[in-house]
């Protein structure tokens, strides 16, 4: 796993607005294909984020937009590494 907080992001915005288009709440992940290129990692990174996020009690307030972005592969990480990234991020 990469040192330091450089492999992954997190934006909250009241509100996005997409194409003149305002988007509902939620939670955006984005881990672009340049960055991992397997998409099966890709798929495990989002599956991880996703999880971490259902059993957090800070994302359950649904009017907010939470937009993760991966700036670079992690390497092997668990569910408890992806956990803490989010808790320092908060």
């Amino acid at each position: 796993m990469p040192s330091g907080d450089t492999w992954f992001s997190l934006e909250v915005s009241e509100h996005v607005a997409f194409k003149d288009r305002i988007l509902k709440p939620g939670v955006f992940i984005s881990v672009p294909k340049k960055v991992v290129p397997l998409a099966t990692r890709r798929n495990r990174l989002k599956r991880l984020i996703r999880e971490a996020v259902r059993a957090d009690d800070y994302f359950q307030k649904r009017d907010k937009v939470y937009y993760f972005r991966i700036r670079e592969w992690p390497g092997e990480i668990r569910l408890n590494d992806v956990k803490k990234m989010i808790a320092r991020l908060q």
